[in-house]
């Protein structure tokens, strides 16, 4: 269990540090997540300005990171862990993928919104569509895993 918790302790502290990172990029990263469009993309690009997009940029690698320890974290939390023992072996697989799914998608979103952040002349439209739903695929499956989390928690103080 000392994995679990110095890969949930790291996943946090990264996540504090990227967004004390990002912080100052107005709208926040998240109004950039959820773009489907390459007109909602730029308008967001243009409100950060050369310096925001440099910095958003810049947050890529660190992010990488972060995403390798969430879902790691997820994983094993659900198939070391003793909350998730109420769960049938099936329910237990499903959950224990939740935050590596989550973590792939991330990536995904990374590279999409790294290519399309750099000095690419000519993009498809397609891949701004992409990159959202990428984002949301993470934020569904990240929302889905406290959700079960909390369902375990609750059974678990039940009974």
């Amino acid at each position: 269990m000392r994995s679990v918790l110095a890969l949930g302790l790291a996943s946090v502290a990264l996540f504090m540090g990227l967004g004390w990172y990002l912080q100052p990029l107005q709208p926040s990263i998240v109004a950039l997540q959820f773009t489907f469009s390459p007109g909602a993309f730029q308008a967001v690009l243009d409100a950060w300005g050369p310096q925001g997009v440099q910095r958003f940029r810049t947050h890529l690698g660190f992010d990488g990171a972060l995403l390798l320890c969430y879902g790691a974290f997820g994983y094993l939390l659900v198939v070391r862990g003793p909350w998730f023992g109420g769960f049938s072996t099936l329910a237990r697989r499903r959950v224990a993928i939740l935050m590596p799914l989550a973590a792939l998608f991330d990536a995904v979103e990374n590279l999409l919104h790294g290519h399309l952040t750099s000095e690419t002349l000519v993009t498809a439209s397609v891949v701004y569509g992409a990159a959202g739903g990428a984002a949301s695929a993470k934020w569904l499956c990240l929302l889905l895993f406290a959700l079960l989390c909390a369902v375990a928690a609750w059974r678990r103080h039940r009974g």
